[in-house]
């Protein structure tokens, strides 16, 4: 216990000075770290310790490498497609970056898949399609978070998929072991209960409305009711992130991603809520900015 509020203490620490000076460049270069370090843990939980087991091998540098030069790529994005769009004379809203995603993400795919081909039966095919699959789900949220931060109200934007990952789960733990009596889904996690779900969305929701309550006082217009809809369906998405990552570390017999947090596990133990809402909190910010902002 005392190893996980240190551990705490120095990450919020840490944590805290980059969302201060989340408008420079640090931003960017924290989700670069955060994205590779969670890239990482993937590969290194896909590999496996055994090493008479050929399909060990999606852990070498022809899949580890691409995924990490991508993903990093993709954190800076929505940089390189800004700035092409300006000097190209294009919109902002042209959907450059989007199309950029769409296209390497295809690229990428075709390579790994030809890297399995040619690998004659090396390389597992179900094990380089989780990769894949981990790779894009991970990067698209870390874009999503730079992204976020690059709005006109990203100031305070950030900040939601944080609070509604970290609210939910701190909540849902305690509600669980106060109320919990029903298991939610024990196959997959065993001490996980309906009530603590439960108790996760709601607190979830109240808190995006003492939000909403308390930039609303920095004289920023917010649906307050809208809000509270969104964190609620945020606690639910956080908790369904939780529980596809405890499927890919039972299915792979681990009990943690990493050890980057004393205590705490790695990045995709830490940040596995926040990989799931992310995406769907920014495309609530594109699709429905009139009515909630």
């Amino acid at each position: 216990m005392l190893t996980r509020i240190i551990t705490a203490i120095v990450a919020l620490c840490i944590f805290v000075p980059v969302c201060i000076f989340s408008d420079t460049i640090l931003w960017e270069i924290a989700m670069t770290m955060l994205c590779t370090a969670a890239i990482y843990e993937i590969w290194h939980c896909i590999r496996g310790e055994d090493k008479s087991d050929a399909s060990r091998y999606i852990g070498s540098f022809w899949l580890y490498i691409p995924a990490v030069l991508v993903a990093a790529f993709h954190i800076w994005l929505p940089q390189l497609a800004a700035l092409w769009t300006s000097k190209w004379g294009l919109p902002k809203n042209s959907g450059i970056a989007m199309e950029l995603l769409g296209s390497v993400f295809f690229f990428v795919m075709m390579y790994v898949f030809a890297v399995v081909v040619f690998s004659k039966g090396k390389i597992s095919i179900a094990n380089a399609g989780v990769m894949l699959m981990m790779t894009f789900y991970v990067t698209i949220s870390f874009v999503s978070l730079v992204c976020l931060r690059r709005q006109p109200r990203g100031s305070v934007l950030f900040l939601l998929p944080f609070i509604g990952a970290w609210v939910s789960d701190t909540f849902a733990y305690f509600t669980g072991r106060l109320l919990g009596k029903h298991k939610l889904i024990p196959e997959v996690s065993p001490k996980k209960t309906v009530e603590g779900a439960v108790g996760g969305v709601v607190f979830t929701a109240v808190a995006y409305v003492v939000f909403g309550l308390i930039i609303r006082e920095g004289n920023m217009s917010v649906n307050i009711v809208l809000l509270a809809v969104i964190g609620a369906l945020v606690s639910v998405l956080s908790q369904i992130g939780d529980l596809i990552a405890s499927v890919v570390k039972r299915h792979y017999g681990i009990k943690d991603y990493g050890k980057l947090f004393p205590g705490h596990g790695g990045v995709m133990d830490r940040f596995d809520s926040v990989i799931a809402t992310a995406p769907v909190l920014y495309f609530f910010y594109t699709a429905l900015l009139i009515i909630l902002f």
